[in-house]
């Protein structure tokens, strides 16, 4: 397989954009167009010109203002209806007017979904079929055929399923995508019908997968080995139901694993940014164990683990990371070991080799703080704190003397309710007295506390709270739980974000730990010292 060029297509702008709670403005696809360029996927299919206003807007934005490097574009669109011809279908003449290069016609290969959905003959859906890639092929387009339901069609009544890629071929398509619309394949499924379908045809064919039986990356594997050189997905297994095909897990099996080259330039190098980037876009936040890309998929925990990438990184990993633009982290957590807290500590910049002493106070009182409800695997500042104050570090920028906090409501009436906080403490050789409100007691603590404090430190102002989350311990304590609070902090001019953690008796002791430490890591950062 080694000299196997294979096409590949990305459709995130239009099947990953069925994503439920997605809503792609013409903006967005504006901003994402151009990463998936950069990435170096073959195609980008833009979406449904005539059928979707924003979609015709936007491909005419593309073709006044948009230029690529590596791609082509696509138009999505399906077929002249039934009793017209494909000359005078509307739908039809907004695929030729969109200018894309490329048009992907979606066809009925499924003799039940032609019969019922369309409810035309099987006769009619073919002659639709051909007559539409005649007329748009000899317009000087390239067209593809997306052969939707074909899988199951072709289990149904593999016959017809055939004779609809046939006129396909007739009306001279290039590219045959063969669709398992509704996600139910299997690799050994995908594989069979592929092999059965190339001895059929003499075109080129592709895959296109969708994930509800969790198979879609290893569909799409399945189909380039038995013969398919064009693969279609979305970034980030974006669509709806289950997703497509995660795209960037699908290009990095394919060059990584089986040493094709199938992306144009070095982007699967940036990979992991882009794929981040797109996400920013999208507002739907990264998921940490999506493979090759996410902040887990080369996070290591266990001290045993830790032993061994300390001599060879590729003893506990499936690839290097850096082929895909990620990297390695270690995560301290009560398995740790002292070879995880020194390269923790090495990865946070601190060269801890051939200080077991300082390692294993530090591996203790990371299995005790972690016993007690902690956890550092995501609060990597808090740990770096922790580390800091076993070196000697003295990050004392204020001293307390009291805080507290009032709430107050009125049975039956939620929306008459306030939070008030006071915070008494010395900074900048200052003592300070603070009131805080906020539409709840964190809120206001951490008002009191920015008030505080903005006198002696300014550059709080710069440290957003851009995250909170809340976790009960031992739930089955009741209102006798331990509760446990992760903030991510964002710096508005960097956008260096970091995580820092608390826990206590109650959410407000915890939320103040938390807040605390926030501010304490973003002053080291900025390389400010005690005032």
């Amino acid at each position: 397989m080694t000299d196997l060029t294979v096409e590949v297509y990305d459709t995130t702008l239009r099947d990953g954009a069925q994503q439920e709670g997605m809503n792609l403005s013409v903006a967005d696809k504006m901003a994402i167009a151009p990463l998936l360029d950069e990435l170096g996927v073959g195609i980008i299919e833009g979406g449904w010109p005539g059928a979707v206003p924003k979609d015709t807007e936007f491909f005419g934005l593309v073709a006044k203002e948009m230029s690529f490097k590596n791609a082509q574009f696509a138009a999505f669109g399906m077929t002249r209806k039934a009793g017209t011809t494909a000359a005078s279908d509307p739908q039809v003449r907004a695929l030729l007017d969109s200018e894309a290069p490329i048009i992907t016609l979606v066809c009925k290969a499924d003799i039940r979904h032609a019969e019922r959905a369309l409810r035309v003959s099987p006769d009619e859906n073919l002659a639709m079929i051909e007559e539409t890639f005649a007329f748009l092929t000899g317009e000087g387009r390239r067209v593809i055929m997306d052969a939707e339901h074909f899988f199951d069609g072709y289990r149904f009544d593999p016959e017809y399923s055939v004779r609809t890629l046939q006129a396909a071929v007739n009306g001279g398509a290039d590219t045959l995508c063969l669709c398992d619309t509704n996600g139910g394949m299997l690799p050994d499924d995908v594989s069979e019908i592929v092999r059965g379908v190339s001895g059929q045809v003499d075109t080129q064919l592709g895959m296109h997968a969708h994930n509800d039986s969790g198979c879609a990356v290893a569909n799409s594997m399945a189909a380039v080995g038995a013969g398919a050189t064009h693969v279609q997905g979305c970034i980030n297994g974006y669509g709806e139901r289950t997703g497509n095909a995660d795209i960037v897990s699908v290009v990095a099996n394919l060059e990584i694993k089986k040493g094709l080259s199938v992306l144009k330039g070095d982007g699967l190098t940036e990979a992991t940014r882009i794929a981040h980037a797109i996400s920013e876009i999208t507002n739907i936040a990264p998921f940490a164990r999506q493979p090759y890309v996410g902040a887990s998929a080369f996070a290591h925990k266990a001290g045993l683990h830790a032993s061994a990438i300390r001599v060879d990184p590729d003893l506990y990993q499936h690839t290097q990371p850096e082929k895909v633009g990620n990297g390695l982290r270690m995560l301290v957590s009560d398995m740790a070991g002292r070879a995880s807290i020194e390269l923790k500590g090495k990865e946070l910049g601190f060269d801890l080799e051939g200080q077991g002493e300082l390692l294993g106070r530090v591996t203790d009182r990371v299995k005790h703080a972690e016993a007690a409800g902690y956890t550092f695997d995501a609060a990597d500042a808090s740990f770096e704190l922790l580390l800091r104050d076993e070196l000697g570090e003295d990050n004392a920028f204020w001293d307390v003397e009291t805080w507290r906090v009032r709430v107050s409501s009125k049975p039956g009436d939620p929306t008459d309710a306030d939070a008030e906080a006071i915070v008494k403490l010395t900074a900048g050789g200052q003592r300070e007295v603070s009131v805080g409100e906020g539409n709840g007691p964190v809120n206001a603590i951490d008002h009191a506390l920015r008030i505080a404090l903005r006198g002696a430190y300014p550059e709080i102002a710069h440290f957003e709270l851009s995250d909170f989350k809340v976790r009960i311990m031992e739930a089955s304590h009741g209102t006798d739980a331990v509760t446990r609070v992760l903030i991510t902090t964002v710096h508005s001019e960097t956008g260096e974000t970091w995580r820092t953690v608390g826990v206590g008796p109650n959410i407000i002791e915890a939320s103040w730990e938390a807040l605390v430490d926030s501010l304490v890591y973003g002053l080291i950062k900025e390389g400010v010292a005690r005032r």
